[in-house]
């Protein structure tokens, strides 16, 4: 099933059932079919046909639901803008993306570069009446694609990831790391350039649920605690460093919040055992997976009856309708228990790179499985719970002094400290030519930075080479637009 026939099968049950709610208005479930369907037809009139690429530019707003929908409903696919990245930016990812039409409040765009822009204000898209305008004949499959979404690491080049609809259901519909329901209010946070929102968008949608969203643009913990107390927010998605962040200083801000879903990074025990300690009816999930894989690979519910040990956070087991495999540079399983890179496959694999970029990320190997493959270039174990364990990215193990560290791996040690909030280790080349190891380190508020004592506690789980050479203290470490730790911005 396509994500706009799941959509036309919500609406058929609850067309008076608020779909979208903002600070001063909302649309239910029929109004904003309705909606999506006069903006469809006139997408078609505009020349939009099958399989185009239209990219979308507005912060969240209904519009913006409006205007996925209803170029899914056109047979095409949605390309969303970051607002704030450059017009060279801009540029190229719409060039990268062949991108035909642009979908905008307003009438026209400086970085548009002669591609016909769609004012959906001044369009005739909020009928009252549901007319003649309701019916479509565009025929989409669940192997279409439905959005391309740039990757938006903290360094490298971002590339464009093609997914499709069954990506999507898959991801949102009849899942097993979480139940969504029309009950659910779900609160939009991320950006739509952020997979994140993903979930956010059509966790909500295709379940009939109430998406939210957020009276701020910039991330505020008042504002989120107003959002979430004023209108109930049952679930909510934040990346790691804003969780830290919350957990470690604002708990207030999250007590509606009946699930949180946290990933993107590696989560802090601390911080989990302190939100469970205030709110022990709350349901953590440690939500693992690249972009490439549709937001989540793998997930770990975490309630007060098995709360994570100071050694590290699980990322759990796989979600509905994908196939994990953990296999050695051979590409042959290893033994359990054993470190090895993950690979991925099933319903979640998107199509793959624009313009079939960097192909030996997604192959097929009928030795391994049928379908496409993703690479993760992530290094798991399985332990014995038939838990995943984030070892640390495959490119991010340097040599200091001989010797093999993983960043992630002494990153992942100093979460440990009781202390910490959050890290970040990067390796730094001296002017005199050597190599150092330099921890930025956000302390919780009132914590002694005494360097002495957190070498020796390192030296407790860490081999001499790995500990830091410096350590740095930050009140807060620099995060992306999408809420994920700056590493360019913190090591510069």
């Amino acid at each position: 099933m396509c994500i706009h026939h799941r959509v036309d099968y919500i609406v058929d049950r609850f067309p008076k059932k608020v779909a979208v709610k903002w600070r001063d208005g909302c649309l239910t479930y029929e109004e904003l079919n309705a909606r999506a369907n006069s903006l469809a037809h006139d997408l078609i009139a505009a020349g939009v046909i099958h399989s185009d690429v239209v990219a979308l530019s507005m912060r969240q707003s209904a519009d913006l639901i409006i205007s996925m929908l209803a170029v899914l409903k056109a047979g095409a696919a949605y390309l969303p803008l970051e607002e704030s990245i450059s017009s060279s930016r801009k540029r190229k990812y719409m060039e990268d993306a062949r991108v035909t039409h642009i979908i905008s409040n307003r009438s026209a765009e400086p970085w548009s570069f002669d591609r016909k822009v769609i004012c959906i204000n001044a369009l005739n898209a909020y009928p009252h009446v549901v007319s003649d305008k309701s019916m479509l004949s565009v025929s989409s499959r669940p192997e279409d694609k439905a959005y391309v979404m740039f990757t938006s690491g903290s360094t490298g080049e971002a590339k464009g990831v093609v997914v499709p609809h069954r990506a999507v259901m898959r991801l949102v519909v009849d899942t097993n790391y979480i139940q969504l329901s029309a009950d659910d209010n779900i609160l939009q946070l991320s950006s739509p350039a952020f997979d994140a929102s993903t979930f956010e968008i059509w966790g909500a949608i295709l379940n009939g649920a109430t998406l939210v969203f957020s009276s701020e643009i910039v991330f505020d913990p008042n504002a989120l605690k107003r959002d979430s107390t004023k209108n109930g927010i049952t679930i909510l998605w934040l990346t790691a460093a804003l969780f830290h962040i919350i957990g470690d200083r604002y708990i207030d801000s999250i007590r509606s919040v009946k699930t949180l879903l946290a990933g993107g990074d590696v989560l802090s025990p601390r911080i989990i055992n302190k939100v469970l300690d205030a709110l022990p009816n709350i349901r953590i999930i440690n939500g693992y997976g690249p972009t490439e894989n549709t937001t989540f690979t793998c997930c770990h519910n975490i309630t007060t009856k098995n709360r994570p040990s100071f050694e590290g956070v699980p990322i759990g087991k796989a979600v509905s309708g994908t196939e994990i495999f953990i296999l050695d540079e051979t590409l042959a399983p290893v033994a359990e228990g054993e470190v090895g890179e993950l690979f991925v496959a099933g319903k979640g694999v998107a199509l793959g790179y624009l313009n079939g970029d960097v192909t030996e990320s997604f192959f097929h190997d009928e030795k391994i499985c049928d379908g496409l493959i993703y690479r993760t270039g992530d290094l798991v174990r399985e332990n014995i719970n038939h838990e995943l364990e984030f070892i640390g990215r495959r490119d991010n193990l340097v040599k200091v002094r001989g010797f093999r560290v993983s960043l992630d791996g002494v990153r992942q040690a100093i979460l440990q400290l009781k202390e910490v909030v959050d890290a970040l280790v990067s390796l730094h080349k001296e002017e005199a030519g050597d190599e150092l190891l330099i921890a930025h380190i956000n302390l919780r508020q009132g914590a002694s930075s005494d360097l002495g004592e957190i070498k020796e506690r390192l030296r407790m789980v860490l081999p001499d080479y790995s500990i830091p050479d410096r350590f740095v203290f930050d009140e807060l470490l620099s995060v992306t637009v999408n809420g994920k730790l700056d590493r360019k911005r913190t090591v510069s």
